[in-house]
């Protein structure tokens, strides 16, 4: 059967390097613990209290303290599957490019799948403090949402590499005030990066939060650095098995992830009007 010669370690590799470079907001996501995740329902992110600074006086004892855990939990608790038939595996991995168009279809749903959680994280940020709301949908009001949510990160002492993730619309209106970048550059296309603005990597996805439902309608954006959401995920099976009911083979692979706002200091949303 074609199925015995199926190398599931090839595919579940190739599908976890792919999502890597098809995930935009995941990227921008503190990944460390990206290796615990295969068998565990979660992980536990290492975190530690800020000390407090005296005033040294050489008459006097310093005050030793204990260091508060500031440790949290990241549940493993999202998991997508993808299946789909194929006519003989050992075709699909023998003919070069029809694998990796099969793997191709199942990666989209999935890097979709990833990014579209961390957005619904950054828009479930519901503290006033870490939210800018843009005035209006014209390029000075989006520059003044983005520069106020700038702002806003280094008052709180903010000092990482940070990104700026908007939706393709909000780019369209604000492009013309970023330093455009090599567009033959093809890591950064693969990154969605368009820009740089204000010392931030600008990143467009079409997978941000939106929210329809109120009198006033918003696109999710925000401004935030890589340690702001903590993300880990990993292809756990992908294997081949004979269709009960068709002479075809089916391949079949599931995804399991988890994704955690672990510090909001680091990130600041901007609501952006969406058009009427």
């Amino acid at each position: 059967m074609a199925v015995s010669n199926f190398i599931q370690t090839i595919w579940s590799k190739k599908i976890q390097d792919d999502l890597e470079l098809k995930t935009k907001l995941v990227q921008n996501c503190l990944r460390d613990y990206e290796g615990d995740c295969k068998y565990a329902s979660a992980v536990k992110i290492l975190g530690v209290g800020e000390p407090t600074i005296g005033a040294y006086n050489a008459s006097t004892d310093i005050t030793i303290e204990e260091m508060s855990d500031k440790g949290q939990t990241l549940s493993i608790d999202q998991a997508n599957y993808f299946a789909f038939y194929v006519d003989d595996v050992n075709k699909a991995q023998s003919v070069p490019g029809l694998k990796e168009e099969y793997q191709k279809k199942a990666v989209h749903g999935l890097a979709v799948a990833r990014d579209t959680y961390v957005a619904n994280l950054i828009k479930g940020i519901s503290t006033a403090g870490n939210i800018t709301t843009a005035a209006g949908r014209t390029e000075a009001n989006i520059k003044a949402a983005i520069d106020g949510a700038i702002v806003a990160l280094r008052e709180r002492n903010f000092d990482e590499d940070g990104v700026i993730e908007i939706t393709p619309d909000v780019y369209n209106l604000f492009k013309n005030q970023l330093i455009t970048l090599s567009t033959n550059n093809p890591e950064y296309i693969k990154k969605g990066i368009v820009g740089m603005y204000d010392g931030f990597e600008v990143v467009m996805s079409n997978n941000m939060a939106k929210d329809t439902t109120g009198q006033t309608k918003y696109a999710y954006c925000d401004v935030r650095g890589k340690k702001a959401i903590a993300f880990a995920g990993q292809i756990n099976e992908v294997e081949a098995l004979r269709a009960e009911k068709k002479f075809k083979d089916i391949v079949r692979g599931l995804d399991t992830f988890g994704s955690k706002v672990i510090d909001e200091a680091r990130i600041q949303v901007v609501k952006v009007p969406l058009a009427a």
